[in-house]
């Protein structure tokens, strides 16, 4: 699939991305997002966006690694190639959001605005 923009609008500032996922998946995932963000900050009463979004990406990684732990030799992400591709993916993510929280003038968008020349 070719590459698209997806808008992400999740705590506060939205900013696109560009991906080969489909709209309708990428939509499911944010909504997915958005609803552990509104039971962990029901639970926790963290009403801070960076804050819940830090909890939240450490909770999303406990669950990851509790089913890497619980698997029995069988490989549920099917190979270390996979975790250091999705490593890498968020680690650019983060940086993405972090360059659009500090400065406005250097976010995602403008940078996506660039690439579509």
């Amino acid at each position: 699939m070719a590459l698209q923009l997806f808008n992400v609008d999740l705590i506060g500032p939205s900013f696109p991305i560009q991906t080969d996922e489909s709209l309708d998946y990428m939509q499911s995932l944010v909504m997915r997002l958005r609803e552990r963000l509104a039971t962990l900050k029901s639970s926790t009463r963290v009403a801070d966006p960076l804050r819940l979004s830090i909890l939240l990406n450490i909770t999303l990684m406990d669950e990851l690694q509790s089913l890497r732990d619980r698997s029995s030799g069988a490989d549920l992400l099917a190979g270390r190639g996979e975790e250091e591709e999705f490593s890498a993916i968020a680690a650019r993510l983060i940086a993405d959001l972090d360059r659009s929280l500090e400065n406005p003038k250097n976010s995602v968008e403008a940078r996506a605005d660039e690439s579509l020349r």
